[in-house]
């Protein structure tokens, strides 16, 4: 009878393993920012959590192959002591995140509805809270739902039941500005701050209904989350410019580039939503060490009427 040697069927067995690994992939140590092609081939990677922040009605029409609902309106509801929309204590978001199946462990990709600009900062924002909460993988998936099905990718309406995760929220309070370390910024010059709402609102031409003065905080620059992104062009999906451009805005609008991007950066707009795509592009993208979102923003600033404004100027330009 023929024997083979130890060595050809330990040969064999690693071969074996090896082929095993690459059909489960893992997708630990992602990018921030993750295309359409690389879910398409992680969708079932060891670890994933795929979290879907548009509505309840569109997620049971179709959502992308085990994907999990969590609406934006739950990552930031409005807050009735506050009167102004923030995110949740890190109880009822470990609360939120477990019922998701959420582990310390998961590699958290969210994704949106992916057709506009608004869109976007649904899904980027989703993504600072959750690294607010100390999550330390979550990516965002760049072109969302829409992206995703204009390419004919498969979508379901199957919805997961997850086993209950063991990811426990702490919040990181360097990723979340209040209001008083605002006044600190304006009054020490210890922080830039930056406007990401349109430019009528930040030149005090237009606002919200809903915020009490027009105008932005003095001092302030200026850049509209509508320009970080492909959103309304052409009818094409909503997805995050590339790093090249986002950088050359950056230095046009006044914000430093120095190698080491150490500067204090507050981001705000009108309820932090489009401040979390402000955080999404600074910090994960072009690489700014210590950028937080001003959580209340205009609706909480712009109600003192004692609080410093200016309207019918832009903001100062950083030397």
């Amino acid at each position: 009878m023929n024997r083979r040697p130890l060595g050809f069927i330990m040969y064999i067995l690693l071969a074996a393993l090896a082929g095993f690994a690459l059909s489960t992939p893992s997708a630990a140590n992602a990018a921030p920012l993750v295309t359409t092609d690389w879910m398409a081939k992680n969708l079932n990677a060891k670890g994933l959590v795929l979290i879907d922040v548009r509505t309840d009605n569109n997620y049971a029409v179709g959502h992308l192959p085990g994907a999990v609902s969590l609406p934006y309106g739950q990552w930031e509801p409005m807050n009735e002591d506050a009167d102004c929309n923030l995110m949740p204590s890190p109880a009822k978001m470990t609360e939120l995140l477990k019922t998701l199946g959420v582990n310390a462990s998961s590699h958290v990709v969210i994704y949106d509805h992916g057709n506009t600009t608004s869109d976007t900062t649904k899904g980027t924002s989703a993504v600072w809270i959750m690294t607010a909460m100390g999550h330390k993988n979550v990516s965002y998936l760049n072109g969302g739902f829409t992206k995703w099905t204009f390419e004919g990718r498969i979508i379901d309406n199957v919805k997961p039941t997850p086993a209950p995760g063991n990811f426990v929220a702490k919040l990181d309070d360097s990723k979340v500005a209040t209001l008083q370390e605002v006044k600190d910024s304006i009054k020490n010059k210890s922080a830039i701050l930056l406007d990401v709402r349109n430019s009528d609102q930040h030149f005090g031409f237009k606002k919200r209904a809903d915020v009490e003065r027009f105008g932005h905080i003095t001092g302030s620059l200026s850049w509209p989350a509508d320009f970080m992104t492909h959103g309304g062009i052409n009818r094409a999906p909503a997805y995050v410019l590339d790093k090249k451009d986002l950088k050359t805005m950056a230095k046009g609008v006044g914000l430093p580039t120095s190698w080491s991007k150490k500067e204090n950066i507050i981001v705000y707009c009108n309820s932090s939503q489009f401040a979390g795509l402000g955080y999404f592009v600074l910090h994960d993208i072009l690489g700014y060490k210590n950028v937080s979102v001003y959580d209340g923003s205009m609706l909480e600033f712009a109600s003192d009427e004692d609080l410093p404004m200016t309207s019918f100027s832009w903001g100062f330009v950083t030397k």
